[in-house]
C-alpha cells in the first residue's frame, strides 16, 4: 500500500482569504505551481486553481480587487499522510479535483496533486501488477484462461494460461514453445 506522505509535496503555497487573485496569481507564478491553498487560521479552507483566476479574468471581474473569499469555492477534500494512495484517487476522481493538501493534526504539511500521482504510476502500475499475479495464483484452475499481467512481455492479454509456473499470453506461449500447467503437471 502506498501512502500519501510517500509522494505528496511537502512545500506548498498559500495564501489568505483575504489575498486579491492578482496577488494568488503573482505568488503561483513566481513559484511555479498551479494552485495555492487557502489557509484561515492556519487550517486549510480550499485551493486557488489557474483555472478559478483564468475564470476571474473571463467574467470581467478586476483581479487587483476580487478578494479570495468573494468566489465560491468548488468541492474540497483533504488528506491525511498516512491515508491509502489508491483510496483518495478514487474520491478524487469522484468529485472531479486535480489537487489535495495534505493535512496533520490540523497543520498544512504538504500537497497531492495529478503531478505527484503520475510520478507514483510507475510503483503502483508494479504493485497492481504483482496483486492481480497472486490473485490469479489463489482463484485459477490449471488449465483455466485468464485475463491479466503476461508475466514475460507484461502485457494485459485475455488469454493467460499457467505455463512452467508462470501466467503467459499466447505469443509468449508460441515463442517460448512451452505447454500450459496442467493438473497432472502439477
Amino acid at each position: 500500500m502506498v501512502r500519501i506522505k510517500n509522494i505528496m509535496r511537502r512545500g506548498v503555497i498559500t495564501v489568505s482569504p483575504e489575498d486579491t487573485i492578482s496577488e494568488v496569481a503573482k505568488k503561483m507564478a513566481n513559484n511555479n505551481v498551479g494552485s495555492a491553498v487557502v489557509l484561515k487560521s492556519k487550517k486549510p479552507v480550499g485551493i486557488v486553481t489557474r483555472e478559478d483566476i483564468v475564470n476571474v479574468v473571463a467574467h470581467g471581474k478586476n483581479p487587483n480587487t476580487v478578494k479570495v473569499k468573494e468566489f465560491k469555492q468548488k468541492r474540497f477534500l483533504v488528506a491525511k499522510p498516512d491515508d491509502d494512495l489508491l483510496s483518495v484517487i478514487k474520491e478524487m476522481n469522484e468529485i472531479g479535483i486535480k489537487r489535495v493538501p495534505v493535512v496533520d493534526k490540523g497543520r498544512l504539511v504538504g500537497i497531492l496533486t495529478d503531478k505527484e500521482i503520475l510520478l507514483a504510476a510507475p510503483e503502483l502500475i508494479e504493485m497492481l501488477k504483482d496483486k492481480l499475479k497472486a490473485r490469479a495464483d489463489l482463484v485459477a484452475e490449471p488449465g483455466e484462461v485468464i485475463s491479466g499481467i503476461c508475466e514475460k512481455c507484461g502485457d494485459f492479454s485475455e488469454d493467460l494460461r499457467h505455463t512452467d509456473g508462470k501466467w503467459y499470453c499466447e505469443d509468449c506461449r508460441n515463442d517460448e514453445g512451452v505447454e500450459e500447467d496442467s493438473e497432472a503437471n502439477l
